[in-house]
């Protein structure tokens, strides 16, 4: 853009002020400020923004950063760029390392589900050692009741019949060890078959219990334990014998409790295991000796 002055001594007046040379004709002033204002544009623009005597730069660029309604949330921003003011949008630019972030979160949640897959098998591990230890817990607690009956009557009986001075409490213990002695324990029994050293006779087992051994072990239902155990006392009452009816009546029952998968839950679960339950109270409400009302 030309000097807006057009005289000569105007030109001159601009020269002299700008520390410009004053000689020479109009046209030498005029072509003089006109080179010392491209000076001063140049000095004004960052070296980035600096003509390049090799490369142009690149203005513009095309990269799959994000849809075109995303690109179009951004807002428009005025920059210049070699002193020239440009409009643009930059949010597109924000997103060029969104593939890489999104594959560093991938690695990340991928650590994270192992380690929570590794924590459920540690816990899922706890877990059957708790209901291995309430098994336990469960057989201790059906032992102490009747073994210290038996224990009880051991003393009892030594101070009947060597001290003389037994009690009425002690006869008492007497008999409930000795009703004990003589009845079943399915739950205690059976585990008298496990392990190396353990009996080898499951089907002396199965006469008085009607079960195997190994299945009656796994019971935790105290219902089916007594019902299983009346059982046992009849079938080895050796002065007392068991009706036809007692007999059918309990076959029945463990036909129908094997059948459902062994649930315990049969007497609480409503008409889903009706027959089985219906069963049970059956034998329980059967006369189960022949000498008896």
């Amino acid at each position: 853009m030309p000097p807006k002055a057009t005289k000569v001594e105007d030109l001159r007046e601009q020269c002299r002020s700008t520390g410009l040379d004053t000689t020479g004709n109009k046209a030498d002033l005029v072509k003089r400020l006109k080179n010392q204002k491209k000076q001063k544009n140049r000095e004004e623009l960052s070296p980035g923004d600096q003509d390049d005597l090799k490369y142009d730069a690149i203005l513009v660029t095309k990269s799959k950063t994000g849809s075109e309604e995303e690109m179009k949330k951004g807002e428009l921003k005025v920059q210049k760029v070699r002193g020239e003011p440009f409009v643009c949008n930059r949010w597109g630019l924000d997103l060029a390392g969104l593939e890489e972030c999104v594959g560093v979160l991938e690695e990340k949640t991928s650590a994270l589900e192992e380690r929570a897959s590794a924590h459920k098998l540690r816990q899922c591990a706890l877990k059957d050692e708790v209901n291995l230890l309430w098994d336990d817990v469960f057989t201790l607690t059906l032992c102490v009741p009747e073994y210290s009956r038996i224990r009880n009557r051991f003393i009892s009986t030594f101070k009947r019949d060597k001290l003389n001075n037994a009690t009425e409490s002690d006869i008492d213990s007497i008999q409930e060890g000795n009703i004990m002695a003589h009845e079943g324990d399915a739950a205690v029994d059976a585990l008298l078959y496990e392990g190396l050293n353990g009996r080898r006779d499951p089907s002396a087992f199965k006469e008085l219990y009607g079960m195997h051994p190994a299945d009656v072990v796994k019971i935790r239902h105290k219902e089916t334990i007594k019902i299983l155990n009346i059982h046992a006392g009849v079938r080895a009452d050796s002065h007392k014998t068991g009706t036809d009816e007692f007999y059918r009546r309990f076959a029945e029952f463990v036909q129908l409790f094997e059948g459902s998968g062994c649930d315990e839950s049969y007497l609480t679960a409503g008409s889903q295991y009706a027959d089985v339950a219906r069963a049970y109270w059956s034998i329980l409400d059967c006369q189960r000796y022949q000498d008896c009302a």
